[in-house]
């Protein structure tokens, strides 16, 4: 029987969707105003060098028509809008929104088109068409077939989609923290191979890069490091905050450009044209 990788791609989404809602008591991580800024200080003082190979790998020339799903605080969205591209975002989040407006107003970007919604929930019509759509690290979409098929119908010429083909350092932590501090197995997100295999099953052959990324999340303390982890593990008490910061303590080395744990991880560019 062949494997219905669509299905297999949602069952674990929701799994690892049903344990942040069990745990964020209803609070965005998203709106939350220190992590907005913690995005706009690092869009504008951290390593960039990520964004650029992104930029570089998708070669969009300038002039074009961009649609980025998922934008965030703007990391694609105001770089390919200084570039010359005519940039719309669908972004759901308020907080990231304001983010993206401070860093777009900040770096002296032409306005973006915002679209205030999910991209599930999106109307197609008000979308519109796109020489280019985009999606970096924003594919934890619910119902990924039809997701995509929408993602496909709103590119005219080429679609550049990022995902992690491994887990990234925050999410292995999650791996060895999540059922000392919760007491269950954490369900972490699909990952890039299953995604191809998705796009595969709907008659879409993409391309597909594999990218190393030897370096984690810089901070400028350790205690900064804690402060983050703690937050994305929805650590409530003191013997939560204790393990989280032993952890971090016995991991976290220090260089040029602050602390860090150090680990290799693999994230993917899967592309297609039109």
């Amino acid at each position: 029987m062949a494997v219905d990788h669509i299905a297999l791609w949602n069952e674990q989404h929701e799994a690892a969707n049903r344990q942040k809602q069990i745990r964020n008591d209803g609070k965005s991580f998203w709106e939350d105003p220190a992590n907005i800024r913690r995005f706009v200080d690092r869009l504008l003082n951290g390593d960039r060098s990520r964004i650029v190979d992104q930029i570089a790998a998708m070669q969009i020339p300038p002039g074009s028509t961009v649609l980025d799903i998922g934008a965030g605080p703007g990391t694609l969205a105001v770089p390919l809008a200084l570039s010359g591209c005519d940039v719309t975002v669908v972004e759901p989040s308020a907080g990231m929104r304001a983010a993206m407006k401070e860093y777009r107003e900040i770096a002296g970007a032409p306005e973006i088109r915002e679209i205030p919604s999910r991209w599930e929930d999106a109307d197609p019509a008000e979308v519109g068409t796109h020489d280019v759509v985009v999606a970096s690290f924003s594919l934890a979409l619910d119902d990924i077939g039809p997701s995509l098929k929408k993602i496909d119908s709103a590119a005219k010429r080429s679609v550049h989609l990022f995902w992690f083909l491994t887990p990234p350092a925050w999410t292995r932590a999650n791996f060895s923290l999540w059922p000392r501090l919760h007491g269950s197995e954490f369900a972490a997100e699909p990952t890039a191979d299953l995604l191809w295999n998705c796009l595969c099953q709907l008659g879409i052959y993409p391309d597909l890069t594999v990218e190393d990324v030897e370096k984690g999340q810089r901070y400028p303390t350790e205690g900064e490091a804690v402060a983050d982890y703690c937050r994305r593990l929805y650590v409530r008490d003191d013997r939560q905050r204790e393990i989280v910061t032993s952890f971090v303590h016995e991991r976290i080395v220090q260089t040029n450009a602050g602390f860090c744990i150090p680990g290799v991880s693999k994230t993917a560019h899967i592309r297609w044209e039109k």
